[in-house]
């Protein structure tokens, strides 16, 4: 699944022309610690560690120590940018010593503290998936291991068979969500004004499975723009606040643009992610690896949460201090995203990964930190109601 961002991010770290993710030996590091690591470099993220064994453990505890077999994993723009400061170890050995600046914290930590401390609790969630095709079943599935019992999985199709699939047998394999099916097309306004839209928290449209099947592209692409224009308009027209989520799938890149100027929160193209993808295992077989941990439910993943949850809004602050933040709390930033800029393209709508350490940013009311975290909001894998604390995403 995706949220809102986490398709650019996770498209910019499969291509080969920004950030990515590299493993290497940094024999200057061993017998040193993961939050060493961490604060080692001032244009690179790390993220991990890949043990002498192969297992890859991403955001280990911060006192991990590294040994001489290790390889540690980072987010940097190339592999010849993987350069360690020249300040590194006077800076592990004094700056972080002493007390946290206290310009890092504020009431909202204390929430947050509370949240990390035990375990996350997931919750009631209303999912509605409009159109069907292979991938519905697995993305059913997974949602089934984010949210609360008692949750409910709502699917708007107009096939027959689709409908004998979902009642005797995925029925059968979920067990936190109850299923509902409903007659209709994504296609028919009708049909989505039926469906009482504003008492979901997230919409997931998929290109349905017969177009898939034709391989008619465009048609598939163009049956999803078609539903999201609906949206957009029993939006427009209700004098409720848009409460709910939209990610919907495309096949085609190029009608990224057009998915922009609808209420689309976020949108996947798959066959570009998985192109990417198969060409990033062809360089490093050990991606599989990394990928296998952020991907799968239980273990570490991506997230955007509200910058106010680490740090003071409208302040100047440095990257190097967010970082200091979001460990305090077992969680491990890799960037940010400044909403203003969310559906402008020339500045990534807004996101930035792997910024320098000593870059000032100032943070808005909306703005998210982008994150790695453990369990940080289980019950949610997309982005949160807005009414929730933590607004967060997952693919």
């Amino acid at each position: 699944m995706s949220t809102s961002g986490l398709n650019i991010i996770l498209t910019t770290l499969l291509s080969f022309q920004g950030d990515e993710i590299y493993f290497k030996y940094e024999s200057a590091l061993v017998g040193r610690t993961f939050y060493d690591a961490v604060f080692s470099y001032n244009k690179c993220s790390v993220i991990g560690l890949m043990l002498s064994d192969g297992t890859v453990k991403i955001l280990p505890p911060s006192n991990t120590i590294i040994n001489i077999d290790d390889q540690i994993i980072v987010i940097a723009e190339d592999d010849d940018k993987i350069i360690l400061s020249f300040d590194y170890l006077l800076r592990i050995n004094n700056q972080y010593s002493g007390p946290t600046s206290s310009s890092v914290i504020n009431h909202n930590t204390v929430l947050l503290a509370k949240s990390m401390t035990r375990e996350a609790t997931k919750r009631i969630e209303r999912t509605l998936i409009l159109g069907w095709n292979n991938k519905a079943p697995l993305i059913a599935k997974e949602l089934d291991t984010y949210v609360a019992h008692g949750s409910e999985l709502h699917i708007l199709t107009n096939s027959d068979e689709i409908t004998q699939f979902i009642n005797q047998q995925l029925v059968n394999e979920l067990t936190e969500q109850k299923l509902f099916v409903h007659s209709g097309s994504l296609t028919n306004k009708f049909d989505l004004e039926k469906l009482n839209l504003f008492s979901y928290h997230y919409i997931i449209l998929l290109a349905n499975e017969e177009s898939e099947q034709q391989n008619l592209i465009k048609e598939a692409d163009a049956e999803c723009l078609i539903c999201l224009l609906y949206l957009q308009n029993i939006i427009d027209r209700s004098n409720n606040e848009k409460t709910f989520n939209i990610i919907t799938e495309m096949y085609d890149i190029r009608n990224r643009q057009l998915v922009n100027t609808t209420s689309a929160d976020d949108f996947i193209v798959s066959p570009n992610l998985i192109s990417k993808y198969i060409s990033q295992l062809s360089e490093n077989k050990n991606i599989n690896k990394v990928y296998d941990v952020l991907l799968t439910a239980g273990g570490p993943e991506i997230y955007l949460c509200l910058a106010s949850m680490f740090v003071p809004l409208e302040t100047a602050i440095s990257y190097h201090q967010i970082l200091q933040a979001t460990l305090k709390y077992k969680c491990l930033a890799i960037g940010y995203r400044l909403m203003q800029y969310s559906h402008d393209k020339t500045r990534f709508f807004g996101i930035v990964l792997n910024p320098d350490k000593q870059e000032q940013i100032i943070f808005s009311k909306n703005d998210k930190i982008i994150i790695l975290a453990e369990n940080f909001m289980s019950s949610a894998p997309i982005v949160v109601h807005t009414n929730y604390k933590f607004q967060n995403t997952r693919f």
